[in-house]
């Protein structure tokens, strides 16, 4: 199924994506490695990994293959690394212990790159890097993991043949029992999200504003995008925005704009956290915005469909303006909603908010309500 000359054309492919990616990279390089993260930047830094760490990632590997034969007294007889893939030719009297730890040193080499660039990541403080080396390890444990042994296997006589050799005892077999263990650790972590903590931007310290029984209201990252842009990109949920459904990139826009607003006011929009499941749901929180050519503190949210109607918007909106008046000492939030909105409206009005006027906002007739600190305290007692 496959031959040399197929991972040559393979190689070659990559080879060109390699050097696209260079050629990006130093036109980009200071906006890159910043301390924030925009799509393209997430993009670019990932293509980096995969096509320029990688390699590197190969050359190891064959190293590996060959000290190993080296260690046991045999010498290489070839030495092949093509970029993206490669072989070692061992030649001596070797046991068949020695075959099998030949095979398997170079994935050992591989393996272990894929978990130290993973145990790193929470001393690399510059997102971009963290972003970096996060994407080098997943592409590195994949590909030691799982590509390389079914490549094995189907056609292609690799490493992972001798290495599962049942008769050579009792290192196939303990091979296999720490084989499924870390892909079991590594599927886990996944689902559970254990690796996407390392990738929080420790530059900006994330700072919780507000827990209420079920939500944790807290401070955006650029780690945040895809899980907002998820949410973000669903017509239903951005029906009655200005801006209807947006792309990851425009979602990195909005981001970066409140974190700019927390580091210029100490307020803004705030990622709401499904508390039980750790899981992004949305926002809420305090923006200023024109409105009658007067810069006002909005209260604004949005929430993923599945967790509409389910008191959610109300439990956020509520425990943000107790914020805004204890804490921030603002005299008054307003809300805009255009009035076909029900939902919103409804929202709004559980919370105290009381309809002030009709106004033109984005070009769309809006309706303005507003809660005043004295209002807001009343009905606390």
């Amino acid at each position: 199924m496959f031959s040399n000359s197929s991972f040559d054309l393979i190689s070659i492919l990559y080879s060109i994506i390699s050097l696209d990616t260079i050629i990006r990279l130093s036109q980009t390089w200071s906006s890159v490695w910043d301390d924030s993260i925009t799509a393209k930047d997430k993009l670019l830094i990932q293509r980096t990994a995969a096509f320029i760490l990688i390699p590197f990632g190969v050359f190891f590997h064959e190293l590996g293959h060959a000290i190993a034969t080296w260690l046991f007294g045999g010498q290489v007889r070839e030495f092949q690394w093509r970029l993206f893939w490669g072989y070692v030719v061992p030649v001596g009297n070797f046991t068949t212990d020695q075959i099998w730890w030949i095979a398997f040193s170079g994935n050992l080499i591989s393996i272990l790159l894929g978990i130290i660039a993973i145990l790193i990541l929470p001393l690399v403080k510059k997102p971009s890097l963290k972003e970096l080396f996060y994407t080098f390890a997943i592409a590195q444990l994949v590909y030691s993991l799982i590509f390389y042994p079914l490549v094995s296997f189907t056609g292609f006589r690799g490493d992972w043949l001798t290495i599962y050799d049942f008769s050579i005892q009792p290192y196939a077999q303990v091979t296999l029992v720490l084989h499924i263990a870390l892909l079991l650790t590594l599927w886990q972590g996944s689902k559970n999200k254990w690796l996407d903590k390392y990738l929080i931007d420790n530059t900006h310290k994330i700072q919780v504003i507000i827990e209420t029984p079920r939500l944790i209201i807290r401070e955006f990252t650029m780690s945040d995008v895809d899980d907002l842009a998820y949410i973000l990109s669903k017509p239903e949920v951005m029906h009655f925005s200005p801006t209807g459904a947006i792309s990851t990139e425009e979602t990195a826009v909005k981001i970066k704009s409140y974190i700019d607003s927390y580091q210029q006011h100490g307020y803004g929009k705030w990622a709401v956290i499904h508390r039980n499941t750790g899981k992004l749901i949305g926002y809420c929180g305090i923006a200023i915005e024109e409105i009658d050519n007067n810069l006002e503190n909005e209260l604004g949210y949005r929430f993923d469909s599945h967790f509409w109607r389910q008191g959610f918007a109300t439990e956020a909106a509520s425990s943000c303006i107790s914020y805004a008046f204890d804490t921030l000492n603002l005299e008054y939030l307003l809300g805009i909603v255009e009035p076909e909105n029900t939902a919103s409206v409804r929202v709004l009005q559980k919370i105290g908010m009381e309809f002030v006027k009709e106004s033109l906002w984005c070009d769309k007739i809006v309706h303005i309500y507003k809660i005043n600190r004295k209002s807001a305290l009343s009905q606390r007692e």
